[in-house]
């Protein structure tokens, strides 16, 4: 994805939704970052980016301003173009180490040859990131040099970084993707958490959270927890964006997801890439509870804001009508037994005025009104579920928006018809390529018809190629040189959860070759762990990924006047000063030597 289309899903500053502002304050205050680029454009995004998460940013498209300004502040990071007019970004390096050894620098190019690579090792560079890149790299390379640090310097976590006693919300809302919950932070930072079902809450044996440093991706796994005797269940992340520090407690102490007095399960912090546009697609937990006794609805209230809950209480069929009138809510929850008999009149009154609303009742088991709530239509009738936690999986179901949680189901064919090829015109009038190797997609089923569903439905031109016998560097290299933008899909266990998706970003899928494919692009999806294939998810973790495939091919314009004279993906390991260039390939370029293909 090129900056140019970036700048229509960055999050302005502060966050701006249903006229309410998130502030990004706090923790990053006073936490200085530097961009020198002679691109505007890049300068442009990248304050958009880093000012959302709560930096203090400054640009400079002027190498000699930039170097100037290096020198006489103090930043945090300085994130440097290597190809500039009048100082490139070696010389640039060269002239700031006299003063300032010990600056982390980024190294942002869309030049990623070895000598540039053994020039910025040499100089103490803290890490490399290749262009074009998409926000979650350029802030997985920020948080990652803020651990460490920069050339010999010890690592550090910010003073104010996000812990349950640090972190203040910038709301009290609490917004949800199912059962995944965020609230944003008055830092920048988003938490993140689950609310499991009753059965999940109480056999949980184990979680097994994400690394810090992580990226995540809205609708994709970013925690796992095993039950006892049943196998994992995924917990989608609510929100793109790098795992900046996780809730130690809970895993050391599993039990914590069962907590049943309200939410629990938080899982960690985030530090959001695309918050303005994700936020759009959770939603707020609004009801309206109608209890007629003040005691007990007061008790009700308190219960279901502690899961999350947006509640608005009233206690008459007047307060009621004006408040269905006002207020954007499609669930209403009525007590049946503070109604009496007036309760099966009320709803079917609500009914008839809003059709779509879904109507719970609470009830005791000695109400004598079940079967007159029941003719009206009603969605669920509930006995005492405040007793034995069962509004947790009411409110699952009342508010559920994507699709099933359970293994998708594939059509039995004696010969599934695979395909390796997918091939748009972008809205920049380029011609992209999404290629896989044998055995990943298939075109009636699963992730291949999610994709194809969803580039159709955002009426694109589709062009599909039949399953390629071998996937190898010839292949690879035909196809950078005949469309303008390539990515490369592949299924790689990477140690990750069953869905979790890296852009680019592992040493061991780095790739070296002797001609031009800076057009290049590797997404790499850890493979399922049941199904019929590599990728066969459950129905919602299929389509989120599809969602985020379609994402990068619809938004890949390379993005730079740059034509780098060779394509070499140069990545840094998690070791300090430990530059590296190695093969995805097994075989030469001028091979057709399978690459890594789906893990078996």
């Amino acid at each position: 994805m090129a900056f140019h289309d970036m700048e229509q899903i960055l999050p302005t500053f502060p966050y701006e939704r249903i006229g309410k502002s998130y502030e990004a304050k706090g923790m990053l205050d006073d936490i200085r970052l530097l961009v020198v680029d002679d691109e505007e454009v890049i300068c442009h995004a990248c304050r958009r980016v880093f000012a959302s998460q709560g930096f203090q940013v400054d640009t400079s498209s002027n190498p000699a301003a930039g170097l100037s300004l290096a020198r006489e502040n103090n930043y945090a990071v300085v994130l440097l173009d290597i190809k500039m007019p009048g100082m490139d970004g070696i010389q640039f390096l060269e002239r700031l180490r006299e003063t300032k050894p010990d600056l982390p620098v980024i190294i942002i190019t869309g030049y990623p040859n070895i000598s540039n690579a053994a020039s910025a090792m040499r100089l103490g560079a803290a890490d490399y990131v290749t262009k074009p890149f998409v926000p979650e790299q350029i802030t997985q390379a920020v948080q990652r040099t803020l651990r460490r640090g920069g050339a010999g310097e010890t690592a550090r976590l910010p003073e104010g970084s996000p812990t349950p006693e640090r972190w203040t919300a910038a709301r009290e809302e609490f917004l949800f993707w199912d059962e995944s919950w965020l609230q944003v932070g008055k830092d920048g930072t988003v938490r993140v958490g689950a609310l499991l079902s009753r059965s999940q809450r109480k056999n949980v044996e184990s979680v097994q959270l994400p690394m810090i440093g992580q990226t995540v991706y809205q609708g994709l796994p970013v925690a796992a927890v095993k039950t006892h005797g049943k196998s994992q269940v995924m917990v989608p992340s609510p929100v793109s964006g790098v795992v900046v520090a996780i809730n130690e407690k809970l895993a050391r102490g599993p039990s914590r997801l069962s907590d049943d007095t309200g939410l629990g399960g938080e899982i960690g912090y985030v530090c959001p890439t695309r918050l303005e546009e994700e936020v759009k697609k959770c939603r707020p937990r609004r009801v309206i509870l109608a209890n007629a006794d003040a005691g007990s609805g007061k008790d009700q209230h308190t219960r279901l804001a502690g899961f999350g809950c947006q509640v608005h209480l009233v206690q008459s069929w007047q307060e009621l009508g004006l408040l269905l009138g006002e207020l954007d809510c499609s669930v209403l929850m009525i007590d049946a037994d503070s109604f009496g008999e007036r309760g099966p009149s009320i709803v079917e009154q609500i009914k008839t005025a809003r059709p779509s609303l879904k109507t719970v009742v609470i009830a005791s088991p000695e109400s004598a009104h079940e079967a007159a709530y029941r003719q009206r239509g009603i969605f669920y009738y509930a006995v005492t579920p405040f007793a034995d936690n069962e509004i947790v999986d009411i409110l699952d179901a009342v508010f559920r928006s994507h699709p099933d949680r359970r293994l998708q189901t594939v059509h039995p064919q004696a010969s599934p018809e695979w395909f390796s090829r997918i091939c748009i015109t972008d809205r920049n009038d380029q011609n992209v390529q999404l290629l896989t190797p044998p055995g990943l997609l298939r075109r009636d089923d699963g992730l291949g018809y999610q994709v194809l569903d969803k580039l159709r439905r955002r009426f694109y031109s589709v062009q599909t190629a039949l399953e390629i016998t071998t996937l190898g560097p010839a292949a690879i290299l035909d196809a950078a040189k005949t469309y303008d933008r390539l990515l490369v899909l592949l299924a790689k266990d990477t140690g990750g959860l069953p869905g979790n998706l890296a852009h680019d970003t592992l040493g061991g899928f780095t790739s070296v070759f002797p001609e031009n494919c800076g057009n290049l692009t590797l997404l790499v999806v850890q493979p399922s762990l049941s199904g019929a294939g590599p990728l066969d998810f459950d129905q919602r973790t299929t389509a989120a990924l599809a969602e985020h495939i379609v994402r990068e091919m619809e938004s890949c314009d390379q993005g730079t006047h740059e034509t780098p004279a060779s394509c070499s993906r140069l990545w840094k390991y998690p070791a300090a000063g430990d530059w590296a260039h190695n093969s995805v390939l097994r075989g030469s370029p001028a091979s057709d030597s399978p690459i890594v293909g789906p893990e078996k």
